[in-house]
């Protein structure tokens, strides 16, 4: 099989005309004209979807202006962009704004403080889950899950500790095995 050689990026050069590089008589007679019926029909398009009530988009505006236009021809997504005018009318009026910033969500921190965990859960899962938190949900849930350690330990005395450390030892051997792939014994 032959190999291609690459090619050399060469760059374009279009014999084409920027609207301002136009002769005076084409800017005046063909892309004024133009430029004024996009912006007419944006405006006239915007103004009946607000009485409609329904929302403003690039895709309704042009559906509309179709059925606004004398031709039937109406203005599409991208002349609206592309036209200074009417891409400000339509930024103006739009109704997606964009994404929302997110405001820091109350429900998370509270299920974060709620530590109640089976011991016969299943790791994989849980540990998928804690994969999905972001840092600060982790660190919510790392000190609720401290502070409940805490108040365990303060409330049961002195004879549980002991134990405490022992299943706090044999959990994080398991999970080691586990993650090196071999299987743990409980015994230490």
């Amino acid at each position: 099989m032959k190999r291609t050689k690459k090619t050399r990026s060469e760059p374009s050069i279009s014999t084409s005309k920027l609207e301002n590089d136009a002769p005076l008589w084409l800017q005046e007679q063909v892309y004024a004209p133009k430029k004024h019926r996009t912006i007419d029909l944006v405006k006239r398009s915007i103004e009946g979807l607000l009485k409609e009530g329904q929302a403003i988009s690039l895709a309704s505006i042009a559906a509309i202006s179709k059925t606004i236009d004398a031709t039937g021809q109406g203005v599409s997504e991208s002349a609206v962009l592309n036209n200074e005018e009417a891409r400000s009318l339509y930024e103006q009026h739009r109704t997606w704004k964009g994404p929302l910033r997110r405001s820091p969500n109350t429900t998370k921190k509270v299920r974060a403080t709620q530590i109640s965990t089976k011991a016969d859960r299943d790791q994989e899962q849980a540990r998928q889950r804690y994969l999905r938190f972001n840092k600060a949900e982790l660190v919510d849930r790392l000190l609720a899950a401290e502070y409940a350690y805490a108040e365990q330990e303060s409330s049961l005395g002195d004879f549980p500790k002991a134990s405490s450390a022992l299943t706090i030892q044999t959990t994080i051997s398991y999970h080691r095995s586990r993650r090196e792939g071999r299987r743990y014994l409980f015994c230490h």
